[in-house]
């Protein structure tokens, strides 16, 4: 027999009082996308699919996500949305796609899409979907941890084309700043050689913190242009060259502007995204005691080299 405060929010703590064991206390999470985020598939896949895959996500790509089973296809496709955090995707997100909803993948607008390799025959067979131009649509098959354009996918061709080839071909997913890319390369390479001495809480933990420094690091300071709009041409213009082309098409995606748009409508006693607005203020402490200092690739792999180095002594 126990009893708990009823009506709880997020960040509020429960105290329980057991009969048996006494009161336990209970801290309730800002944000729950953590436990959600199913790091053993994902950490299957390798580093250059699961960046691009998140590149395609920010551009707001079209995505079939291809498996045999059921269970691992929709745990890594929410696992994706989750690494959005603070971001949501505002456009048809279908985990399973039932076979007799299969004509919902000829739909114009943004997808993220998920079917089983027994509605496959779907995308090779159907007339009116092969008579549209899905030039915009990608193929993730994680089974074979591959990414490929559609009429790669369709061509039969056993290579199907390689990844390299899909980069070359669609280079506006380039657009993530090679510094973010270095950064989660060296954080999944971590992890992967590490997963044996590391919690699944931690690996959680650790994947979550590294997709959201991105946007942290790019939209750190996003509150002091937020006064009843939005000023994006001066938020851009307070970034540096590489993180500024960034932003030049995200803050016009729908993703960065569902975000906006929830911050302008949220008041104090329903906040939204308060994790995220808690790391920008650290990452904002930080940079002020910090030597000015230009941030270049090589510097950011000096520092993530010696992040890791201090990490393997630590295990």
């Amino acid at each position: 027999i126990f009893s708990y405060k009823s009506n709880i929010s997020h960040g509020d703590t429960i105290h329980i009082h057991t009969t048996t064991v006494g009161l336990y206390t209970l801290k309730c999470d800002y944000d729950r996308r953590k436990q959600l985020i199913d790091s053993i598939n994902l950490l299957s896949l390798s580093t250059d699919t699961i960046i691009k895959i998140f590149s395609s996500i920010l551009y707001e790509q079209k995505l079939i996500f291809i498996a045999n089973e059921l269970g691992p296809l929709t745990r890594l496709i929410n696992t994706f949305i989750c690494l959005l955090y603070p971001f949501s995707w505002p456009h048809t997100y279908v985990p399973i796609l039932p076979a007799l909803m299969l004509d919902i993948l000829q739909a114009p607008t943004p997808y993220i899409i998920g079917i089983l390799r027994s509605c496959e025959h779907y995308l090779c067979d159907n007339d009116e979907f092969l008579s549209q131009d899905n030039s915009d649509i990608l193929i993730v098959d994680i089974d074979h941890d591959h990414i490929y354009s559609i009429n790669d996918y369709l061509s039969n061709d056993s290579s199907r084309g390689s990844l390299d080839n899909l980069t070359k071909t669609h280079s506006k997913f380039q657009i993530l700043p090679k510094i973010f890319k270095i950064e989660l390369k060296q954080e999944i390479s971590f992890l992967r050689k590490h997963k044996q001495n590391l919690s699944l809480d931690e690996c959680q933990q650790r994947l979550r913190n590294i997709f959201m420094s991105i946007f942290i690091q790019s939209c750190y300071n996003y509150k002091d242009y937020l006064n009843h709009i939005f000023d994006i041409e001066h938020f851009i213009q307070s970034k540096q060259h590489t993180i500024e082309l960034f932003l030049e098409w995200f803050t016009r995606t729908q993703i960065f502007e569902l975000f906006i748009r929830q911050k302008l409508e949220t008041d104090h006693s329903n906040q939204f995204a308060i994790t995220f607005d808690l790391a920008c203020e650290k990452y904002r402490r930080t940079l002020k005691k910090q030597i000015p200092e230009r941030i270049t690739v090589k510097s950011v792999k000096r520092k993530a080299a010696i992040r890791a180095n201090k990490q393997d002594h630590r295990l």
